[in-house]
């Protein structure tokens, strides 16, 4: 049943792309007007597992907005009872869209991970308002927000 859900979401998206904006706006608070340029990045990603074979994973929407400042945005719609499970599937969609762009300088690898939210489709008491996940890496701590 998700696969519907997901493919009416692309659908919507892709037909009318600037039907995101004003929902862009509520969620990170921007100040869009609608002009601004929209594009669309592949939402198929394998992941690499160490000990099998590479995963497809299909995130429902990664794309940027060109406004003052390009923002890159990653956007899944999700029908199902919040059970936590989607907060490993950000993390995954997030990290490999970050490693799409992602380059090595100096022997760092730098990244830049998207404006991130879920969009419920239904409300259950288990919904949350909002979700985070932190990285925490030798000697520093960084925290990352995601919406919904």
């Amino acid at each position: 049943m998700a696969n519907i859900y997901d493919g009416v979401f692309r659908t919507i998206l892709n037909d009318r792309r600037k039907l995101i904006i004003p929902v862009i706006n509520e969620i990170f608070n921007e100040s869009y007007t609608g002009e601004e340029e929209i594009r669309f990045f592949p939402n198929e990603h394998f992941m690499d597992q160490q000990d099998e074979a590479d995963r497809e994973r299909i995130t429902d929407t990664n794309f940027t907005v060109y406004g003052n400042t390009p923002k890159k945005y990653h956007i899944e719609c999700e029908s199902s009872l919040p059970d936590g499970k989607i907060m490993i599937r950000l993390l995954e969609y997030d990290a490999q869209i970050a490693l799409d762009e992602g380059e090595i300088m100096k022997e760092t690898l730098v990244v830049t991970f998207p404006n991130t939210a879920v969009l419920y489709l239904r409300a259950y008491k288990k919904t949350p308002d909002k979700m985070k996940y932190v990285i925490i890496t030798p000697g520093e701590r960084y925290n990352t927000m995601c919406r919904s």
